[in-house]
């Protein structure tokens, strides 16, 4: 079986997958989707779940030789292709090819995603996916996710000491201050985007990698808001609570994810708070600073049954 790494060349995670599959002597290939359709071939034969990609290095794979695909990231299509009016030629052969490579995504036959792009797409609706995860027993803390500006300044003063943060991602966690909700700054902000708010969790973050039905924690010991803004975060391993593996197997089921990376936040009682659960999450410093061998696990699951 051909084991394939979607994403760009130069991604970090990309090349180190790539590497640690061929030295355990697994064949693989790169994907590139944004060099699509000039950099490679994707052929479709609907009704079949059959097809070839016929990579850039020249080698022609049936997708029945697919094992697996380990989704770095999806850098769209055809980059050199200015985006026009609609219906114009340019704008057509846009939306041809992304419709011919999120078709591939979508096809159901026996290649393992790591992660499917229905996964992908709970993870960038995160409301969707709060919900869903909630609908599972998972303790969320209380949120608020819109743009009405009394309701958001009614649940600050409901809940308290809040923290605010994209409905989509891409940026940091902050704290909400009084500035942050004067009537001039809520007019201007909530006119451009929506907001997430939840409230504050007195605690510790814990970020737990689980792959099929392992699971590596770790306390990620900062001072700031947003672990991820701060360099100097210490990765702490420590054992995953039962009833928390049974949560992380019970996330992945119900948002369709082979892998993952969950967060949460520990308060001062030992509660954890699920914060979101990352299809493709960065794993090779989380996995040198704490020991726990996040790739080759990953690989085992990729690989199985080879």
């Amino acid at each position: 079986m051909k084991h394939l790494i979607l994403g760009h060349a130069r991604d970090p995670h990309a090349q180190h997958l790539m590497a640690r599959l061929t030295e355990r002597g697994h064949e693989t290939g790169l994907v590139e989707t944004h060099t699509f359709p000039a950099g490679f071939a994707l052929s479709l034969y609907p009704g079949s779940e059959g097809g070839t990609l016929a990579l850039a290095d020249g080698r022609s794979i049936a997708f029945d030789d697919i094992g697996s695909v380990y989704w770095r990231n999806f850098g769209g299509v055809q980059p050199e292709t200015t985006r026009a009016s609609r219906g114009t030629s340019n704008d057509v052969a846009y939306y041809d090819s992304m419709a011919c490579v999120r078709s591939w995504f979508q096809m159901k036959n026996r290649t393992r995603w790591f992660n499917s792009w229905e996964a992908f797409q709970s993870h960038q609706e995160k409301p969707h996916q709060l919900a869903l995860v909630a609908g599972e027993g998972v303790t969320i803390p209380r949120t608020y996710i819109g743009n009405d500006p009394d309701r958001i300044r009614a649940f600050c003063e409901n809940v308290g000491e809040t923290i605010f943060k994209p409905v989509y991602g891409g940026a940091h966690t902050e704290c909400i201050t009084e500035k942050h909700l004067a009537a001039e700054h809520l007019a201007i902000a909530l006119k451009q985007a929506p907001i997430t708010l939840q409230e504050y969790i007195d605690g510790t973050n814990i970020r737990t990698y689980a792959i099929g039905s392992q699971c590596f924690s770790a306390e990620l010991l900062s001072d700031q808001i947003d672990f991820r803004a701060d360099r100097g975060a210490q990765v702490i391993p420590i054992e995953t609570p039962p009833a928390i593996a049974r949560q992380a197997a019970a996330i992945m089921r119900v948002l369709g994810l082979n892998w993952t990376a969950i967060d949460w936040r520990r308060n001062r009682d030992g509660v954890y708070y699920f914060l979101e659960a990352n299809p493709s999450p960065m794993f090779i410093g989380f996995e040198q600073q704490s020991g726990y061998p996040i790739g080759d696990t990953l690989i085992d699951a990729m690989t199985q049954g080879d």
